[in-house]
C-alpha cells in the first residue's frame, strides 16, 4: 500500500512540473547584483540605506528575501536571495528587482564603512 501511494504521489509531482511550466521544488540562492547605491536621509541621527538592483536571470527565478548583518564595527553584509524553481521549463529572460534596504543609524561620523552586497563591495564615509 505504501509503495502504491508513493508511486501515485511521484506521478502527481512529475505531472505538476510538466503542466505548470515551472517546478514546484524551489532552491534559495544568492541573486546576481546589477547596481548598489548607498545614501542617507536628513533625519537626526542620519539613517543609512542601500538601494540594490538584483537580477532574476530566468523566468523561474524570483526575488525571495534579504538579510543584513554587521561584521565587526565597519562592515555591513547584505545578502539578496532569489527563489528558483527547478525541474521546469524556464526561459532566459533577465528581469530585475529593486530594493531599498535600511542599514540603520548606528554609524560614526567620519568613519569609512564597507557594504558587501553578495559579490559587490561599496564603501562610504558616514
Amino acid at each position: 500500500m505504501k509503495k502504491i501511494l508513493f508511486v501515485i504521489l511521484a506521478a502527481l509531482l512529475i505531472l505538476s512540473i510538466f503542466t505548470t511550466g515551472c517546478g514546484i521544488i524551489k532552491v534559495k540562492e544568492l541573486a546576481p547584483i546589477e547596481d548598489v547605491d548607498i545614501w542617507a536621509d536628513n533625519s537626526s541621527p542620519r539613517e543609512y540605506f542601500v538601494d540594490v538592483v538584483s537580477g532574476e536571470p530566468t523566468t523561474c527565478s524570483k526575488f525571495d528575501s534579504y538579510n543584513v548583518t554587521r561584521a565587526g564595527n565597519t562592515t555591513i553584509i547584505v545578502e539578496i536571495f532569489n527563489l528558483r524553481s527547478i525541474f521546469g521549463a524556464c526561459g532566459e529572460e533577465l528581469r530585475f528587482a529593486e530594493h531599498t534596504i535600511p542599514l540603520g543609524s548606528d554609524f560614526v561620523t567620519g568613519v569609512n564603512y564597507t557594504v558587501e552586497v553578495n559579490d559587490v563591495t561599496e564603501t562610504f564615509v558616514a
